[in-house]
């Protein structure tokens, strides 16, 4: 069977059906949405936020606006997954002050609880709504968008009420090296900081070749692209607050700010100026 793939387009809502005869990784990424990603058959292990995934069939994996992931293939098996990218706003006509639909995807703490296991999805008949979504989107027929958010709306409360159950909801914690939890600590509380390998390797007590090693080992990413990401995304809030762009730069770590406009542009997709008035 040759690589195929099924897309349905609607405003601020995508639906995608692939297969991949010979899957390559998905280098560290982030989306301005939110993600349902649906795994079908492969062998692969899904990263986020340093958190990894090891998939079966059937599992769900949730990630917000915020999380860093990247898919690393543990070998060339034919690959099948569904996903759906959507935005809040997609859905805010059917939301209330009494209940938030979205709350599993906005509360988590980054890389926790992402997974939903197939069980659970079946069992709460998530892939049966999926399926429904699919067939209306490959009609076409004339009120095929509003039984698609219809039903994609059914299948929100089903996931939330897995969360909220907080019962069946596994995490897969990574057997961490004690240094690596300090490195992402580390990151987190520096990123206005000067950050480079040897400043790690001095701070830490190990080499600096080694921590590289352990940290794609447990994390999926490499320091650099992991702590350059980190640094967009607060430079992302620090712009919604309305802070100056150059002092922004600054303050989120860039030495200069052709390096943070590249990244910025690269990583949002727009550059900081164009974000700031959008």
């Amino acid at each position: 069977m040759k690589d195929e793939n099924f897309v349905y387009k609607a405003n601020k809502f995508l639906l995608i059906h692939s297969h991949t005869q010979a899957p390559v990784d998905v280098d560290t990424h982030i989306h301005n949405c939110y993600e349902l990603y649906y795994y079908i058959s492969g062998d692969l292990t899904y990263h986020v936020e340093g958190q990894a995934y090891k998939l079966n069939k059937n599992d769900l994996i949730i990630t917000n606006s915020r999380e860093l992931h990247r898919i690393v293939f543990d070998s060339k098996a034919p690959y099948e997954r569904k996903f759906i990218q959507f935005k809040p706003e997609y859905i805010s006509s059917f939301q209330s002050e009494d209940y938030n639909m979205l709350s599993f995807i906005q509360n988590r703490k980054l890389g926790q609880f992402n997974k939903i296991n197939g069980k659970d999805v079946i069992s709460n008949k998530i892939d049966k709504l999926w399926d429904q979504i699919s067939q209306h989107a490959r009609d076409k027929s004339p009120e095929s968008n509003i039984m698609i958010k219809a039903i994609f709306v059914q299948m929100l409360i089903e996931i939330n009420k897995i969360f909220a159950s907080n019962v069946n909801v596994p995490i897969d914690h990574l057997e961490y090296d004690e240094v690596i939890i300090d490195i992402l600590k580390y990151i987190k509380e520096n990123l206005h900081k000067k950050i480079t390998l040897d400043l790690l390797e001095n701070e830490f007590h190990i080499n600096k070749y080694y921590i590289c090693h352990l940290f794609k080992k447990n994390t999926g990413f490499t320091i650099i692209e992991y702590i350059t990401y980190k640094r967009i995304m607060k430079a992302e809030e620090l712009l919604i607050l309305g802070r100056p762009i150059i002092e922004i730069a600054s303050e989120v770590g860039f030495g200069d700010y052709t390096n943070f406009y590249k990244s910025f542009k690269k990583i949002i997709g727009v550059s900081p100026k164009k974000y700031m008035n959008r």
